[in-house]
């Protein structure tokens, strides 16, 4: 696993998954590494400290432009509005990268079988991927997009090309989701309340009820969550919460691996698990002599 470094910006909610993409994926100082999916930011800074260069690919341009500083600090950094599913966006970036990986975007992609097309066209010939996303009850999920079997998701990797396909569950080990529990979604769910009861008591100074354009269903890009709308307060905070963030990730880390997979979900229902995916783009066969 690549050391875990201390990334002051940009700010973070929720960093834990990047220990599972430090120990899952294989990367080195001369690969070409994309991502789907750029959310805060913060996963996609880190890669730009170790790999040669990191392409962000993300469908809201607000989010982007929001990051548009990370390209200032990290010459090596390109983020791009497009997406996935678009075979002409994607195009213009066909066989770019050694690897790909998206963490906790799938869920939000109406046309999963286009999402494993588009990042097929992105990768180099051997270049590998990894996803993981949620795979939430229908009763509880917060995304547009699930599954209700392992050879279904199997079934869009293969018919995008790609092979050597492995579906597994991703969980923390007991070290790590201890303190995952009690220094990270604890303080993280208080931190949401208070927010919560601040914003509720900023619309009762506004004549009440739910403002405009604020919508009950639960956001499907980074730009629609409450975290995007207060990124102003959370950038001046960032170097501490991250610091804060840096400690719990370095404690969860201190034993070993901080993820263990399940590999063909021996012991995890798929039907509510972290799902984990890998698979690789065959290698361009050699010319015939």
């Amino acid at each position: 696993m690549m050391a875990i470094e201390f990334v002051p910006y940009p700010p973070t909610s929720f960093p834990f998954r990047d220990l599972l993409v430090l120990e899952q994926l294989e990367l080195r100082t001369d690969r070409q590494i994309c991502e789907i999916g750029v959310g805060s930011g913060e996963t996609t800074a880190r890669l730009a400290r170790v790999c040669a260069g990191v392409t962000g690919f993300d469908v809201s341009r607000p989010a982007l432009e929001a990051l548009a500083y990370l390209q200032r600090r990290h010459p090596n950094l390109r983020l791009i509005a497009a997406d996935v599913t678009d075979a002409v966006a994607m195009g213009r970036h066909a066989e770019q990268y050694d690897g790909a990986f998206s963490c906790d975007t799938l869920e939000h992609v109406a046309d999963p079988a286009g999402f494993f097309r588009g990042i097929a066209t992105l990768l180099a010939p051997g270049g590998e991927l990894a996803v993981t996303f949620p795979n939430e009850p229908l009763d509880r999920m917060h995304g547009v997009t699930r599954f209700d079997r392992p050879d279904e998701l199997r079934a869009h990797l293969e018919r995008a090309g790609l092979i050597d396909v492995r579906l597994g569950a991703a969980r923390l080990t007991p070290h790590a989701e201890r303190i995952a529990r009690n220094l990270g979604w604890r303080p993280l769910a208080a931190a949401r309340r208070a927010l919560a009861a601040g914003h509720a008591l900023a619309r009762l100074g506004r004549r009440g009820g739910t403002s405009a354009g604020e919508s009950e269903l639960p956001p499907q890009v980074f730009d629609e969550t409450r975290f995007f709308r207060d990124r102003q307060l959370w950038r001046r905070l960032s170097p501490a919460v991250n610091l804060y963030w840096y400690g719990v990730l370095r404690l969860m880390a201190a034993r070993g691996p901080s993820f263990v997979i399940d590999w063909g979900f021996g012991s995890t229902s798929f039907e509510h698990c972290q799902v984990f995916v890998t698979a690789r783009k065959p290698a361009r066969l050699a010319a015939a002599a």
